[in-house]
């Protein structure tokens, strides 16, 4: 691990880490969310990107004249040390590619308290907080950076990730944060992190050993307990009960002869997947003719149920209707495993993650309480006839 002392002198932010934070964000930042940040920092006083003929206070970087936004960047975090900070905070609510959500047991907050007194967390607002430390090891996550927020604490790991460029074998390092956020009001803690090129990656299941870090951590330092969320039948109940808001953009199917397919709706602002979706459309589109029928019905009707009910679901896809936010849900082959959520399309902020998560979180509770009630009196399980 990089030493905290070497890397913070007299509340300055060290060359290296400076060189390094500049390279992560020509990496792996987009220049949309690079321009962001800049004209955040602008509106901050931090810096000019634009000449301004009053309201301008005393010796504030000017980026007036510099065009190219890399150099803007380079040229913010070289000059002015609030800067670094701004980057920093982005990290906690910019949006991530994965995140994976468990359940977990309410945190100790004096466990938490006891680990900031020994400097094994970095509490962000500190009057001695410069910056985030980096773990330069493959295995494993140290020394988090905590943001508390009323019922919600974020908790940022960063770790230092190596690799060379292929062909000419440069060598590289970026900052790789990921963030675990624990909410006191759901009893969840959700773990994010992004996508990163494959020359940075220590295995094939790169992604899964760094979730399987972070819970290592609140296990060894805070005694947390987990559960995993079993997905498959919350997924299955929002298919079935939430068709105005969400839809099934894609899902991956096993079935039991063998034989694997992928549906996708393609463009379709209908959202009805091809084969089962559409062998339903046609039987509501046609119900006259499949009422006179009823023995097609009922073998089209046994086709469709047996092929959702008797088949693996590797993963689905969903599609919030309202604002196109598209997740793919990639459930665990075991009980124990856990699903990783994927997010596409262009990021944005953390608002459309904690939407999906709170809405997962509520359609279980639905769930739960639908078995509940149907036990009590004897009735049907909530997921008996199953749609896509």
């Amino acid at each position: 691990m990089t030493d905290k002392g070497e890397l913070a002198v007299e509340g300055k932010v060290d060359e290296f880490y400076k060189k390094l934070l500049t390279s992560t964000i020509m990496e792996g930042y987009p220049k949309y969310l690079q321009e962001g940040l800049l004209k955040s920092m602008e509106k901050q006083d931090l810096l000019l990107l634009k000449k301004r003929k009053s309201g301008v206070k005393d010796n504030i970087l000017d980026l007036s004249e510099v065009e190219n936004t890399n150099d803007q960047i380079l040229q913010a975090i070289n000059n002015e040390e609030e800067t670094v900070k701004v980057f920093e905070k982005n990290e906690f609510f910019k949006s991530y590619k994965y995140s994976s959500i468990f359940f977990v047991n309410k945190l100790d907050e004096h466990l938490i308290k006891g680990l900031v007194l020994r400097d094994e967390i970095n509490d962000f607002f500190a009057d001695t907080y410069t910056h985030d430390e980096s773990t330069v090891i493959i295995q494993g996550v140290k020394n988090p950076t905590m943001y508390s927020l009323d019922n919600t604490i974020l908790f940022k790991f960063s770790k230092l990730l190596s690799g060379f460029t292929p062909g000419d074998g440069d060598k590289k390092e970026i900052k790789y944060p990921i963030v675990a956020i624990y909410s006191k009001t759901m009893g969840t803690l959700e773990v994010r992190l992004d996508s990163v090129r494959t020359m940075y990656q220590a295995s094939d299941i790169f992604y899964e050993s760094q979730i399987y870090s972070v819970l290592t951590w609140f296990e060894s330092y805070l005694n947390c307990k987990f559960d995993t969320v079993n997905f498959l039948p919350i997924i299955e109940y929002i298919k079935r009960n939430k068709q105005t808001e969400v839809a099934v953009e894609a899902q991956s199917m096993a079935f039991q002869n063998g034989g694997k397919a992928i549906l996708e709706n393609g463009i379709n602002d209908n959202y009805v997947l091809p084969l089962l979706g559409e062998l339903q459309e046609l039987i509501k589109a046609n119900q006259v003719v499949f009422d006179s029928n009823p023995e097609v019905k009922k073998l089209l009707d046994k086709f469709i149920t047996e092929a959702e009910t008797l088949s693996d679901l590797p993963w689905v896809t969903l599609v919030w209707k309202k604002d196109k936010t598209k997740v793919k849900f990639k459930f665990g082959h075991h009980d124990n495993d856990f699903t990783i959520l994927q997010y596409y399309g262009r990021q944005s902020d953390m608002e459309k993650m904690e939407y999906v998560t709170q809405y997962v979180i509520e359609n279980k509770a639905e769930l739960d309480q639908l078995e509940q009630t149907n036990a009590t009196e004897g009735g049907h399980s909530p997921l008996d006839n199953q749609v896509v």
